[in-house]
């Protein structure tokens, strides 16, 4: 995850004159890994036509955008395959494929359009995956973990049956810790899909690990990382903030 953040980080923030050679960094990044390759592959293959929708955006003149699918294993299928054809083509998308993705006349606002409104989509998907798999396997930096992918299965192991965890040394308080949830929860508001699953999912673990004597300090970290994932109002973002504060003394 932090290898694919940084990565991702580094597409999002690429100067447009550069854009292609680290574009070029992310894909074979992607093809590499095989975790995140296999996630990409059981999406399914791309029916779009490619050729054909490059030529229709590219001579829109910034009238038309790329359709990127209904569901999410549609937009997780097409956008790497838009990708795809972008660096195995090196079309420079500034000119003319980014056009339509920002009112602003500047190179570097059209590509960041871009980057907002098609890579960002497909690197959320990833992110939730990534952050999934974590919370199922509990990362710990004192267990090795063996990782294999069979026919799209992700399947974990560990060297241990137990991961070991720092005892509490102060108590916590259970029922201000269970109102900062309810807080969370309460500003949600209209977060839905894969970011409510994540949401509910890192809360469930921070509860049940809050209460147990022993807290697995690797769940809490991935519970944690998940909620900062979540975009949403200022309001959420100080009610996680708070809630990661609160549970600080137990990592």
């Amino acid at each position: 995850m932090y290898d694919f953040n940084s990565i991702s980080n580094r597409l999002m923030q690429a100067d447009y004159q550069d854009y292609n050679g680290v574009l070029s960094k992310f894909i074979k990044f992607i093809k590499k890994n095989e975790i995140i390759y296999s996630y990409i592959k059981d999406c399914g293959d791309c029916k779009q036509n490619l050729d054909k929708e490059f030529k229709e955006v590219s001579e829109s003149y910034g009238e038309a955008i790329f359709s990127l699918g209904d569901s999410d294993e549609e937009e997780i299928c097409n956008i790497f395959a838009i990708l795809c054809y972008i660096e195995k083509n090196n079309i420079l998308i500034h000119n003319r494929i980014a056009l339509g993705y920002s009112f602003s006349t500047k190179y570097q606002d059209k590509v960041n359009g871009f980057n907002d409104r098609v890579v960002m989509v497909l690197i959320g998907h990833i992110e939730r995956y990534l952050t999934k798999i974590g919370i199922d396997m509990g990362l710990d930096e004192k267990v090795s973990y063996s990782i294999t992918v069979e026919n799209g299965q992700v399947n974990i192991s560990n060297d241990s049956s137990t991961i070991n965890a720092t005892n509490i040394t102060n108590g916590i308080d259970i029922e201000k810790l269970s109102e900062l949830i309810k807080n969370v929860k309460k500003t949600a508001g209209n977060i839905a899909g894969n970011d409510k699953e994540i949401l509910t999912s890192s809360l469930d673990v921070i509860e049940e690990e809050s209460k147990a004597s022993k807290p697995r300090k690797s769940f809490l970290k991935t519970a944690i990382i998940g909620l900062k994932s979540i975009k949403g109002s200022a309001e959420f973002a100080v009610a996680i903030v708070t809630l990661i504060q609160f549970i600080q003394t137990l990592l």
